[in-house]
């Protein structure tokens, strides 16, 4: 295999790996997996653009097509993680309206408990 075959290859690698791990729960419940892939698609696009890709010197286009791809991913994957944080936050603040919820039906049940109590207590 020679060096413009292998840098091909881990540049596919790169993607299919971002692909896969943003698309199950592994990026989202490990948060130095989702910032690892996101910093080498960062890196690897950024290496693309400045240096290009070995093998295509004739063809730039290609180089600067696949660099921001890599780079769009970084954008993505970001996009993706505000996502997953603001789920978990509209969750959490589900959880709290609920719980303020039951401790107003318990605090009213209570109160009229009290006033039931005070009501049929003799004069």
């Amino acid at each position: 295999m020679d060096t413009s075959s292998a840098v091909l290859f881990g540049l596919v690698a790169i993607i299919g790996i971002n692909q896969v791990a943003v698309r199950t729960r592994l990026a989202r419940d490990r948060s130095a997996v989702f910032w690892g892939l996101t910093f080498i698609d960062l890196i690897a696009g950024i290496v693309v653009l400045v240096l290009g890709l070995p093998g295509f010197e004739h063809v730039p286009v290609v180089s600067w097509v696949v660099g921001l791809l890599l780079v769009m991913h970084v954008a993505q994957n970001l996009m993706l993680r505000n996502g997953w944080e603001q789920e978990e936050r509209e969750d959490a603040k589900a959880a709290r309206d609920e719980e303020r919820k039951v401790r107003r039906q318990d605090r009213e049940a209570r109160e009229l408990a009290e006033a039931e109590a005070e009501a049929s207590e003799p004069s």
